[in-house]
């Protein structure tokens, strides 16, 4: 068991295979899970991608449209999409500022990997 405040995980800023460019990522890992607070600044498009992890992405401020395995749909504070294991989908920021918290299930080994990459020696 452990707490934790976001203003305290290191936040990831620099392009890479799992994040694009104008966004950024903290990372919290459990064991089984990990939650990754996304924020994403105007005029994001992440192209379509899939995973090995089942997701849930929740809009924390402003709007982001999500297609999902050919559906789109905008969603705005408070709405949640669930992503199956592999399905491919994208992503694109509505507006001046979006957050979202997404929950990854199990731990994708690519934000793992990030992860120790930003770790201090």
């Amino acid at each position: 068991m452990a707490f934790y405040a976001w203003r305290d995980v290191v936040r990831d800023l620099v392009p890479n295979a799992s994040l694009p460019a104008g966004m950024s990522r903290r990372s919290i890992v459990g064991d089984n899970a990990m939650l990754c607070l996304h924020e994403a600044f105007p005029d994001l498009a992440c192209a379509p991608h899939r995973h090995d992890a089942e997701q849930f992405s929740i809009v924390l401020t402003g709007r982001m449209r999500f297609v999902i395995d050919g559906e789109a749909r905008v969603l705005g504070p408070g709405e949640v999409a669930h992503i199956s294991a592999g399905v491919p989908h994208a992503i694109e920021s509505l507006g001046d500022y979006v957050q979202v918290l997404d929950v990854f299930a199990p731990k994708r080994p690519d934000i793992l990997a990030r992860i120790q990459e930003l770790r201090p020696a």
